[in-house]
């Protein structure tokens, strides 16, 4: 399996630039490839974009894939999880490409290849300002409509996004949006505010349990043992602002927008029955599938249970 040293990648990322059609080189072919990112994209029927854009602040590391061989049908936004990176997302990725789309993702700060404190955000609402600054940014070149799928606290980021530009009389930016097993509220939360409360007095950090999140044991041994890009520590100031974050996200008004909405069933990450009620409750859901088996990495599951997540969102990339 080819490696890689993430700081030497970083150091190598340009400006990202969607005129330069050139292929990835040095240590930059060797992250795509190892994450087998190179699988997806030829530089014939399919050009992958990778760079940095200044978002608030922060150096964001960025890809776009464009197919070229024919007009694209939208561009769909891939937004990943907490502990995540765009690297992990192969799968969703192909799967905007084989249905027309272009794909934009993004590590979010303190994530992957971007800059930021390892896994901490000061308030949830940066990532609220990344997302403005970067679609600001790429919008003006890629086609619409615009739609967003996001995962865990991706599926965060983008409810957030949809309630606060709804309550403030402002258009969201995507015309529709899927959430896969989104974060609400994380799995235990009674213990994680008692403890947020206990060791925060004297603690930065706390040691990340790395749990089963998926069927598919070579992806959860990748995850554990080759990903470079993994982190093993929670920073408190991540859970102090997620925690702000759930009060927020409550004081939002209800509104219509269409949501679509997967989760797994054997989930032990997130609240997962809490947060599909909120979810129910606060927005007008057009579609929801509930796969049994499945944990909370639901793009890296076992592939039967994979098949499901990708055939709904067939249906949502293709109304």
């Amino acid at each position: 399996m080819t490696t890689f040293s993430p700081d030497k990648v970083r150091r190598a990322l340009p400006p990202l630039d969607l005129a330069i059609k050139a292929p990835l080189r040095g240590v930059l072919a060797d992250y795509v490839q190892h994450y087998q990112l190179h699988t997806l994209a030829d530089g014939v029927s399919v050009q992958h974009y990778l760079g940095t854009l200044d978002a608030y602040g922060y150096a964001i590391a960025t890809h776009v894939f464009l197919p070229l061989a024919k007009h694209p049908k939208g561009t769909l936004l891939i937004v990943h999880g907490y502990f995540d990176h765009v690297g992990l997302y192969r799968h969703a990725i192909e799967h905007g490409l084989a249905r027309g789309y272009a794909v934009v993702a993004y590590d979010l700060p303190g994530h992957g290849l971007s800059s930021g404190a390892t896994g901490a955000i000061e308030d949830f609402k940066h990532y609220q300002e990344v997302l403005v600054d970067v679609l600001a940014t790429l919008k003006p070149e890629l086609p619409s409509p615009w739609v967003a799928i996001g995962q865990s606290t991706g599926g965060a980021i983008l409810m957030d996004h949809v309630l606060s530009s709804l309550a403030t009389g402002k258009r969201p930016l995507f015309s529709r949006v899927q959430l896969l097993a989104p974060l609400v509220r994380i799995a235990q939360w009674r213990k994680v505010r008692f403890g947020q409360w206990l060791f925060g007095r004297w603690r930065l950090s706390l040691p990340r349990h790395m749990r089963r999140s998926s069927n598919d044991h070579d992806f959860v041994d990748f995850l554990w043992h080759n990903d470079p890009l993994q982190f093993r520590t929670i920073p408190l100031a991540w859970l102090n602002s997620m925690v702000r974050w759930e009060r927020y996200i409550h004081a939002l008004p209800q509104c219509r927008f269409p949501i679509s909405l997967v989760q797994g069933e054997r989930d032990e990450t997130v609240d997962w029955r809490y947060n599909v009620n909120f979810v129910r409750q606060w927005f007008f859901v057009e579609g929801q599938l509930q796969i049994p088996e499945a944990s909370h990495h639901l793009i890296n599951e076992r592939a039967d249970l994979r098949q499901q997540l990708l055939q709904a969102m067939n249906q949502y990339l293709l109304k």
